[in-house]
């Protein structure tokens, strides 16, 4: 690493290819959820072998989606001008109220719909059986990733305020991925008690089966924690270019053992669709963590080739990413009271490229308005 990295900090401020990488983990998240709300992709027991459940695995598989964008949270921990605990433990604090909001949000449309009509059509068409009051639940209380990147930031506020150093935290994340392999699944008897849980490791609630927890704290802090990690080196990398390249490559190397083991273990059938997404396992962590270093740095080199004119709507998806994930998900449980279910891909398609047009402008027009102060 000597060879990579100076004694001294090289890099300031903002880094292309990190916003880049933003920019498409929202986009690339937006159209996850359109096609789970829009296809046998929202049934769990969806039949294996057919375009939709291999679509779920290659989406769910691609590292460059929820997983690169919490490592690039931690990245850019790095890359504050004054890096502050403190405040980075209270804007971990307001995206947990956020989050709860977002849920309430999610659900109002819902119960708009079940006061007029009499029916509830929520985010969970796999959870048809349940009853309403489940499926409120469920929705006021699921652990939306503004959630879990809340108390993330929280836990890395801590780290940066006590300075922890980088050997305690590679223990804290070992200590959480191992607890994981023994609390996930564990049922307490007690719904309550298992939502509270499910913030940590992965829980069921009401049937055994249905869940609130989906970013468990143990399951995916690997990733800000490695992006963290990853990141002190890259503020002080003598040449970005071959940082990207070393470093990516002997990751590379890394991660196709792991993908051995995984396909022998079942990983890619099982592993990257429902639960087993969410709830993430140490070999999967592993494998996605070395993979999403290699798609930031496959973008950085990428991006050098691309007209800075395309780049640019990546840059402004990066910059008002809050706003996109918040209102595609807001306007999603409105149309969810409208649309039917049963698109094709193509259908699919049309609705996701439609919708992130419109949370685009949106998003870009009140940036616009908060700007100017309206």
């Amino acid at each position: 690493m000597q060879d990579l990295v100076s004694d001294e900090r090289t890099l300031y401020g903002r880094q292309p290819e990190l916003d880049v990488v933003r920019g498409l983990s929202v986009l690339l998240m937006v159209g996850a959820h359109v096609f789970n709300q829009f296809t046998p992709l929202s049934v769990e027991s969806s039949a294996t072998g057919d375009a939709f459940s291999g679509l779920a695995n290659l989406t769910g598989a691609f590292p460059g989606g929820a997983q690169c964008f919490m490592m690039v949270m931690g990245i850019l921990l790095l890359f504050s001008t004054h890096p502050d605990g403190k405040a980075v433990m209270r804007r971990g604090v307001l995206l947990i109220v956020g989050g709860f909001v977002l849920e309430f949000l999610r659900i109002l449309p819902g119960l708009v719909n079940l006061m007029v009509t009499g029916d509830l059509v929520s985010f969970y068409p796999e959870y048809a059986y349940a009853e309403d009051w489940q499926l409120i639940v469920i929705t006021l209380f699921w652990q939306d990733i503004l959630i879990f990147a809340g108390m993330a930031l929280i836990v890395m506020g801590a780290v940066m305020r006590f300075d922890v150093s980088d050997v305690w935290v590679i223990a804290i994340v070992i200590a959480m991925m191992v607890a994981n392999l023994f609390l996930s699944g564990m049922d307490t008897g007690s719904d309550p008690l298992n939502i509270f849980l499910g913030y940590f490791w992965g829980t069921t609630v009401f049937d055994g089966y249905m869940t609130t927890s989906r970013f468990p704290l143990f399951s995916w802090f690997v990733y800000p924690a490695a992006g963290y990690l990853i990141g002190k080196w890259l503020v002080r990398a003598r040449r970005k270019g071959r940082f990207y390249k070393t470093l990516g490559l002997w990751f590379f190397v890394l991660s196709v053992p792991f993908a051995v083991i995984g396909t022998f273990t079942g990983m890619f059938e099982t592993g990257f669709t429902g639960l087993g997404f969410y709830h993430q396992g140490m070999l999967i962590n592993i494998w996605c963590t070395l993979l999403s270093f290699d798609w930031i740095a496959l973008v950085y080199f990428v991006s050098k080739k691309v007209p800075e004119r395309y780049l640019a709507h990546t840059y402004r998806w990066s910059r008002n990413i809050t706003w996109i994930y918040v209102l595609h998900f807001v306007i999603l449980a409105i149309i969810i009271q409208f649309l039917p279910r049963s698109f094709g891909i193509i259908g699919c398609f049309v609705i996701f490229l439609a919708l992130f047009v419109l949370v685009d402008w949106l998003s870009w027009a009140i940036r616009g308005r908060v700007g100017r102060g309206a």
